[in-house]
């Protein structure tokens, strides 16, 4: 009898849900099929396999609480709050088309690298055109964005929307999809300016973004957009860029692209045009075919192109002004097929000649410029020695170096212009309300080669996280400390070492490298050697064992290598004056204008005046790239620390962008770099939800509608909490002089605010038409007693 009361409970732990290690480096969903005295056989929910344990290998097998079927849609609601969980959601969900998963108010958008427009449809729109339906209908990016609508609209506060993840999360489909919302949504008074608003993405995207080997449309430059509200409606918009990346306009990795426009560019012209700007394939132009990588798959140029020039059109960029951007952009192709030779005629010297004058024709031609004129800037160093100018002759190195600067400074000037003039069109002509900003800036990366571009970027993603940190768990836990709340304090990787060593003053890698920037004699090695000797103590920074030209830098996200090589040339990127002053003098007046522009700038810093040549006065020197992006980072970061955050994490589920593929390590790692575990632990146990207790009596006094006027706030405010049942005593605390809440107790209270003001709204609607239509019928009895008294008088008078 024992016997088989022993095999009877063996059998009932059959199918038991678990946890499961197999080696993977992540831990598995399973189920237990089989269990005898010295073993566990158990089926993996991932592939089906059957793994085999020994009954007391405890750590590598635990309890799992099934999760339903579809996954969960808010993970603060989960039971479970291990990382296994958490991942397995996203997992399950993600297999089922559910590709955006809350943590209370944050999303976490998983990128599916398809694009399935039935989601994004008018009718979406509609449906997630409500601020309670976080609870009531599965996650998505249009809840979260009526979510910020509506808080913009009720608060009357400035709403700023953080998206932010790895290259290939999806951040700048995310961004597109949130000003489409916000357009669907906006009434139709400005409907002209929403649309322009909304065009200035695809011309920024070609202009802007590439292929790298992580992502097929990387953002390579950050852009923060404001848009503007007044009376409710979207009135005009303010676009800010940020560190767009010069060097991929002359060299780019294998099986990567050139930024978009150029592709767009030569299969949207047809065979006319491309004669008149004496352009033909791809692979027949230097900036273009060093990544063997012509097409994508995913896009077509062809009809990009077209877009583009809807965009332009839009945007009422003239017929003129879009000729020019052809031209330059024609033109740097043309420069990246200028090849040189060299001449041996001195034995001393390294002279050099073109050797394609028909590339350097085309430019001349298509930039309004005299043929010499660039040919002499290509070739030669101009030096400033008092009131004359010294030609000095150029080496082949720096001959090419020339001929890319040149190349670069035309695509940069020309993408600085662009921002220009649509900010010009969509600027703010009426009085501002409120607005609404969308930051849409670079991911994380970390490539086999990564350089001066890399550290900045990783240097705003860090940033970005210490913003994420600041909020979610910093501030807010002071904040129950000073509120005195009963709380037991959540630890976070604090990553403020990290921003301190890349950027603090004076010994931050940034401030070593401008310094070194400043002195002519400096080279790449001595900038490392410094770097080296400031930090080789910290435990974040990294010295190669080897004699490399390579440090590394823990971020939050992992070690990432950087090579400096080329670092001061990068950071300093200073442009010949001779060549602004060629530029200038183009009879191109589009042109002319955008590098007089720059000129100014230059004089003011460097008290240079270009037609003299001469120093008029000691001004600080031109600001270097690090500096000036490190002033743009802080000023971003100002600007959004004086609004409302949301919160958009954007994860990728593979390294090869392949539709509809979820890699659990590839995630899991993201997930642990970003503190996900700890911000779903806060966001469940905390209380993010505050009001001063005048604010939540004004909002919700009419739950409780006996009460007096000159009643305490905070008498109203413990009152109304009171009357909710005894479940939600958990969801709150009072504090000294604000009241804290669950986001799933604010959403019932908006619940049923929302049923008393629509009630009330109906008993107002039907008194109203009800006191209408009296009024009516008494002026209807009226006139038909007029006209029975008349025609008795009529009929009395007739007999």
């Amino acid at each position: 009898m024992k016997r088989k009361k022993k095999k009877r409970k063996r059998n009932q732990r059959n199918g038991k849900s678990v946890w499961f290690d197999s080696g993977a480096g992540y831990p598995i969903a399973g189920e237990v099929v089989d269990l005898t005295r010295t073993r566990i056989s158990i089926k993996s929910l991932l592939n089906g396999k059957i793994f085999a344990f020994a009954n007391d290998d405890t750590n590598r097998v635990v309890s799992r609480i099934p999760l339903p079927p579809e996954g969960v849609n808010d993970m603060i609601t989960m039971s479970d709050l291990s990382e296994a969980s958490i991942l397995w959601n996203i997992k399950v969900r993600y297999d089922y088309r559910q590709f955006y998963t809350y943590i209370g108010s944050i999303l976490v958008a998983v990128n599916p690298y398809y694009m399935y427009h039935d989601m994004y449809s008018t009718d979406y729109v509609r449906k997630y055109e409500n601020t309670l339906v976080l609870h009531t209908l599965p996650a998505h990016i249009f809840a979260t964005a009526s979510i910020v609508h509506s808080k913009m609209l009720s608060d009357k506060m400035n709403q700023c929307v953080v998206i932010s993840g790895e290259s290939g999360g999806g951040k700048t489909q995310s961004t597109k999809l949130i000003m489409n919302y916000l357009a669907a949504v906006n009434p139709g008074k400005y409907k002209v300016i929403t649309e322009q608003i909304l065009e200035a993405s695809p011309l920024l995207e070609s202009f802007g973004n590439a292929k790298t080997v992580r992502n097929d449309n990387s953002s390579r430059f950050g852009k923060y957009i404001e848009i503007y509200y007044s009376q409710k409606s979207i009135v005009g918009a303010k676009l800010s860029d940020f560190l767009l990346e010069k060097s991929r306009i002359v060299t780019h990795s294998n099986d990567e692209r050139n930024y978009h426009v150029f592709y767009e560019l030569l299969e949207g012209f047809d065979t006319e045009e491309k004669r008149k700007y004496g352009l033909t394939t791809p692979e027949k132009y230097f900036y273009l075919n060093q990544g063997a990588s012509m097409a994508i798959s995913s896009k077509s140029d062809a009809h990009d192109f077209q877009s583009l020039l809807t965009a332009m059109k839009i945007l009422n960029f003239t017929k003129n002004e879009q000729e020019t951007i052809f031209k330059i952009l024609a033109a740097i192709l043309h420069l990246g097929n200028i090849y040189f030779s060299r001449t041996v005629d001195d034995p001393g010297h390294d002279l050099i000649q073109i050797s394609s004058k028909t590339e350097i024709e085309w430019c001349s031609h298509l930039l309004a410029l005299n043929d010499q004129g660039l040919l002499q800037k290509l070739t030669h160093k101009v030096t400033e020695a008092r009131d004359e100018r010294l030609l000095s002759p150029f080496n082949l190195e720096q001959a090419l170096d020339s001929r890319d600067a040149i190349a670069k400074a035309l695509y940069s000037t020309l993408f600085s212009w662009l921002v220009a003039r649509i900010n010009q069109i969509v600027r703010v002509n009426n009085n501002v309300d409120n607005s609404i900003a969308i930051l849409d800036i670079f991911g994380f990366e970390n490539f086999s080669t990564n350089s001066f571009e890399q550290l900045c970027i990783n240097y705003a993603n860090e940033a970005l996280q210490f913003h994420f940190n600041r909020h979610v768990f910093k501030l807010e836990q002071e904040e129950y400390a000073k509120e005195k709340l009963a709380w037991k304090k959540i630890d976070f990787a604090d990553n403020t070492d990290c921003l301190d060593l890349i950027g603090k003053k004076p010994n931050g890698i940034l401030q070593i490298l401008d310094d070194e920037s400043n002195f002519p004699k400096a080279t790449d090695q001595s900038f490392l050697h410094k770097c080296h000797r400031v930090h080789e103590s910290n435990r974040l920074y990294g010295k190669p064992r080897l004699l490399k030209t390579t440090f590394s830098i823990r971020h939050y996200a992992g070690d990432v290598e950087y090579d400096v090589h080329g670092f001061l040339d990068k950071n300093r990127d200073l442009l010949r004056s001779d060549v602004i002053d060629l530029f200038s003098s183009s009879r191109n007046e589009i042109l002319a204008n955008m590098f007089r522009d720059i000129r100014e700038v230059y004089e003011s810093h460097r008290g240079f005046h270009f037609k003299t040549g001469r120093f008029i006065t000691m001004k600080a020197k031109t600001p270097t790239v690090s500096a000036k992006f490190s002033d743009s980072l802080s000023n971003l970061i100002d600007t959004m620390t004086r609004c409302q955050p949301t919160f958009i994490r954007c994860i990728k589920p593979n390294n090869d962008k392949t539709p509809n593929k979820l890699e659990l390590s590839v995630v899991l790692e993201q997930l642990r770099n970003t503190g996900m575990l700890e911000t779903v632990r806060i966001r469940k146990l905390g209380f993010p939800r505050r009001y001063s207790f005048e604010q939540f009596a004004k909002r919700y006094r009419c739950l409780m509608p006996q009460s007096n006027d000159n009643t305490d706030p905070k008498e109203i405010t413990i009152h109304i909490l009171n009357n909710f049942p005894p479940k939600f005593t958990s969801k709150y605390q009072i504090g000294i002089a604000k009241v804290f809440m669950r986001e799933s107790l604010e959403y019932h209270l908006e619940k049923e605010r929302s049923l008393i003001l629509n009630e009330a709204a109906s008993t107002i609607q039907r008194t109203i038409k009800g006191y209408i239509q009296r009024k009516n019928f008494e002026k209807q009895r009226h006139a038909i007693l007029i006209l029975q008294r008349q025609y008795r008088h009529w009929i009395d008078n007739k007999k």
